[in-house]
């Protein structure tokens, strides 16, 4: 099938800042407008766009099966703003806040997911916006806003990722990378994990041959912190059957998608 032929997930278009802006929206085949479903926010890594993000991540198809609707937005010239405010923040809460407008959606059930930069613009949309995002999943960067506000996060992120260094632990030199100033995504994790209350110790299990699962225990009531670490994993979406860099460098023990839409099910907005 074409892509931009999914059912479910088309291009819209917003003015936003002056300009149209584009997004792409899925709608679950059956939707109930009686019936608040979850809003999922995708957001595509840096130079790569909207149905980029929707084709490899397979986030909107998959969260409609479940009944979620997916917002996911094109950055400008398929770049974020790495701030928690202007005009790419004021886009993203516009599009959303149109969605819940527009469609019957559960507000205590809103989420983001991203991959590389849009991950990181995930977790600035959340930090931004405290009581607005139920928790968030993160897919090769897992940077922690400082001063966030309590959230609960997944995380996935591959050893061997030579775009973002997992640091510590990792098979690749940090200073080899543009992102060499980095935290590591074990330093990462512990700084969310400590701003949701969790105990500083992660319970460390095996999942499978090549994935390793960091879950904080001790959170504050309603919120939990997880890392899943891809031994001899790259740059990529762990689960994804679409090929972006040498075949051994995607696990299929796991799959982000469907752990993230686990996640969102399990972590409902907290209220504090």
């Amino acid at each position: 099938m074409d892509p931009d032929q999914r059912p479910g997930d088309v291009e819209q278009t917003i003015a936003s800042g002056g300009i149209d802006r584009t997004y792409r929206l899925g709608i679950p085949a059956g939707y109930d407008p009686d019936d608040p479903a979850p809003l999922l926010l995708n957001l595509h890594g840096s130079g790569s766009n909207a149905l980029q993000a929707s084709v490899y991540g397979d986030v909107p198809r998959e969260a409609a099966e479940r009944g979620a609707v997916t917002v996911t937005p094109d950055a400008v010239d398929g770049r974020w703003q790495l701030a928690g405010s202007g005009t790419d923040d004021d886009f993203l809460i516009a599009l959303v806040d149109d969605v819940e407008q527009r469609y019957c959606i559960d507000r205590d059930r809103e989420h983001i997911i991203g991959m590389s930069l849009g991950a990181w613009k995930a977790a600035l949309t959340t930090c931004e916006h405290p009581g607005r995002f139920a928790s968030v999943a993160l897919v090769t960067v897992e940077v922690h806003p400082p001063g966030c506000e309590p959230t609960s996060v997944i995380a996935f992120h591959g050893t061997a990722d030579a775009t973002v260094p997992y640091g510590e632990g990792g098979e690749v030199d940090p200073a080899r990378t543009p992102w060499k100033g980095l935290p590591g995504a074990r330093e990462n994790i512990v700084a969310w994990a400590k701003g949701a209350g969790c105990d500083p110790d992660p319970q460390i299990s095996s999942v499978g041959d090549d994935v390793e699962l960091r879950r904080f225990e001790g959170c504050d009531p309603g919120f939990g912190v997880e890392l899943f670490t891809i031994h001899g994993g790259g740059h990529t979406w762990p689960g994804s059957d679409i090929d972006i860099a040498a075949k051994d460098l995607t696990t299929r023990t796991i799959a982000a998608t469907d752990l993230s839409l686990d996640w969102f099910e399990a972590h409902p907005l907290t209220k504090r």
